[in-house]
């Protein structure tokens, strides 16, 4: 069975193959999220703590999580399903998964680290990978760098560097992501400006309705005063 260990704390991730059955025996029966301590893996494991995340069986059928099985089922499955991308909108497809329980016929198993042992792991816990992409949103950056309302997000924007593919030679340049969510002034201008108009839509409503009511009224009077002239003048020929 292959192992593939990942480190959120690095950013790093390792690929091991163990051929003893001994050594993995310990993820048998165990479900996708639940944590197993790695101390049976070897002695450089010793306390380590791993969750499962997911797996392959040896078809390369991908672990489903909710299906508690320790075999492969067909199940319909729709858009917003794992194992599944949906092609067409509404569309439904029946297809293989494995069940979310460890067994012999799992290929690779996805672990994480959860709690770090005492011994480094070489290309693992000793590596840290930059992050290659920074956060997107406004409120994101400020948290991240832990910022206060005061300063400018625009300066804190992780940018990362690209080399041209097309000319090997020419000299590299910058990119970063677009801000969103950012407050500028002028999108306060335009927040202004939009409830101005929602303001003045609801008075000129307003003005309507009372114009409307007021010609509704004079109606029902004129037709009252009608109704009342025709039976006065059906009493004087009586």
């Amino acid at each position: 069975m292959k192992l593939n260990i990942a480190n959120p704390a690095t950013g790093a991730q390792k690929l091991i193959d163990l051929d003893d059955e001994k050594r993995f025996r310990i993820f048998y029966d165990k479900k996708i999220a639940q944590e197993v301590p790695g101390d049976s893996i070897g002695d450089e494991w010793k306390g380590y703590v791993f969750r499962i995340s997911g797996g392959n069986d040896k078809q390369g059928f991908p672990m489903k999580q909710g299906v508690l099985l320790p075999y492969r089922v067909s199940l319909l499955l729709a858009d917003g399903h794992s194992c599944y991308r949906a092609r067409r909108t509404g569309e439904r497809k029946r297809k293989s998964v494995r069940g979310c329980i460890v067994g012999p016929d799992i290929a690779v198993l996805s672990l994480v680290i959860v709690k770090q042992g005492d011994e480094e792991i070489p290309g693992l816990t000793d590596v840290v990978l930059p992050k290659r992409l920074g956060p997107k949103r406004a409120t994101k950056i400020r948290k991240f760098f832990n910022l206060s309302k005061e300063d400018d997000v625009r300066k804190y924007v992780v940018r990362r560097e690209v080399k041209s593919q097309k000319n090997p030679d020419a000299k590299p340049y910058t990119k970063a992501p677009k801000i969103q969510r950012l407050v500028t002034p002028l999108r306060l201008q335009r927040r202004r400006h939009l409830r101005s108009l929602k303001r003045r839509k609801l008075e000129h409503q307003k003005e309507q309705k009372g114009e409307y009511d007021a010609l509704l009224a004079k109606r029902l009077a004129e037709k009252k005063a009608k109704i009342a002239a025709v039976k006065a003048s059906h009493k004087t020929h009586a």
